[in-house]
């Protein structure tokens, strides 16, 4: 059974706010609600989710960290999406097992050739596109390509449309958002997994391809799960494979698409710095990691699993109830950033959480700023006057993944 309480001090009047707190309004009214937990409730046990919800800078560096009390990031409905065992639930040496093979094909050493030979060609190329038309979707004609075709391509997804590849990530990305629960931990929409459900089928059937491949050997880090280590005509299991799999496409596909998005929709705040950076692409880097602080692309996407009744944070935890660790209100922490809310490029440095933290850190951290640094260069260099459409309205959406829908641009 849940909790009675969010924490030892929360008042009554934020109890009964918390507990009328809908799944719909965490995804649509984001900001505000993360701001007044922020504020209230730091550590919150939200009835609607049947699960705890850690939204400050403290509180989610401190749970990151403490793998003796706070394990695996799991929940019910990665569980459901993702299947078991996958990495984010992973500890100790079969979380090290997996990292191992997930992280060598994401480190620089590793991509910074394939930045100019494959990411920059893809951008070149959806440009093009974009030429003909004259105005934009930039989410789904340039961003979102770009990014699904860069990941899809180092995981070893060569032969899949980015037309697929987009509509995998979006029917992934759905199923974890369909987290509303009952107290009894019954999901309250069990039809809105069928999206989910349909990628992962096609995913399958994409990976037993892969595997049955008379050349089966290449640089993609599904090959190399696949055939690294074994005998001659062996893989290792596919359903060792599958659940982080389905984790690395859901996280990777969107990350790089989401981080210019975010980083787009900052700049046209104030048209000045528009201007600037793209007269200036070497402050792209930097409105990057601005764009990735003020708008997350993975919010709230990584949990862990309370190893054990504690109330080390402020939350009276029963042992393995869900906490999910969200990093995009972390990013808004009034005591560590000035004016949060803010798209600020000239921000004094400080470190963000978008990738996470500690042994779960997101193994894209390093790839995905250099494929969005390639986007918005090419983007700016062939429409040196881009922005926002102002007839059309953005909408911000989310709290697991969160991000633009869509960016209506001119030139």
């Amino acid at each position: 059974m849940p909790p009675s309480k969010s924490s030892n001090t929360v008042s009554q009047s934020t109890q009964e706010w918390l507990n009328q707190l809908s799944l719909h309004e965490l995804e649509t009214n984001t900001d505000a609600v993360f701001a007044r937990l922020r504020r209230e409730s730091p550590m919150a046990y939200i009835p609607a989710i049947n699960a705890w919800v850690a939204s400050t800078w403290a509180l989610c560096s401190e749970i990151a960290h403490n793998a003796e009390l706070f394990v695996g990031g799991t929940s019910p409905v990665h569980e459901r999406v993702f299947g078991t065992q996958h990495v984010l639930g992973a500890e100790g040496d079969e979380h090290r097992r997996l990292r191992q093979t997930i992280d060598p094909a994401l480190r620089p050493r590793a991509f910074s050739a394939r930045l100019e030979t494959h990411v920059r060609p893809a951008a070149k190329a959806q440009i093009e596109h974009l030429r003909e038309q004259g105005s934009a979707e930039l989410m789904a004609d340039y961003f979102e390509p770009i990014s699904v075709r860069s990941v899809g391509d180092v995981l070893g997804f060569t032969e899949v449309s980015a037309d697929t590849l987009r509509r995998w990530f979006h029917g992934l990305s759905s199923g974890i958002a369909n987290l509303g629960m009952d107290e009894e931990g019954n999901f309250l929409n069990p039809a809105g997994f069928a999206a989910a459900d349909t990628a992962i089928a096609e995913i399958r059937t994409v990976v037993d391809a892969l595997a049955g491949s008379s050349n089966p050997k290449d640089e993609g880090v599904v090959s190399h799960w696949l055939y690294d280590g074994m005998p001659e005509g062996q893989t290792r299991p596919l359903d060792d494979l599958m659940p982080s799999l389905h984790v690395l496409l859901l996280g990777g596909l969107q990350e790089p698409g989401h981080a210019c998005g975010s980083t787009f929709l900052g700049l046209n705040t104030r048209p000045d710095l528009l201007t600037r950076v793209r007269d200036e692409t070497q402050l792209i880097s930097k409105a990057i990691i601005e764009g990735l602080r003020w708008i997350s692309p993975i919010f709230s996407g990584t949990s862990r699993l309370a190893a054990d009744d504690n109330t080390i944070t402020g939350g009276d935890f029963e042992g393995m109830q869900t906490v999910w660790l969200a990093y995009g209100s972390a990013n808004r922490d009034e005591t560590e950033f000035d004016d949060p809310d803010s798209y600020d490029l000239d921000r004094a440095a400080h470190r963000h959480l978008a990738f996470g933290l500690g042994r779960h850190v997101c193994s894209g951290a390093a790839f995905a700023p250099q494929v969005a640094r390639i986007a918005l260069e090419e983007l700016f260099a062939a429409f040196p006057a881009v922005r926002l459409d102002p007839d059309h309205e953005t909408d911000v959406w989310g709290w697991i993944f969160r991000g633009p829908r869509e960016l209506a641009a001119i030139w």
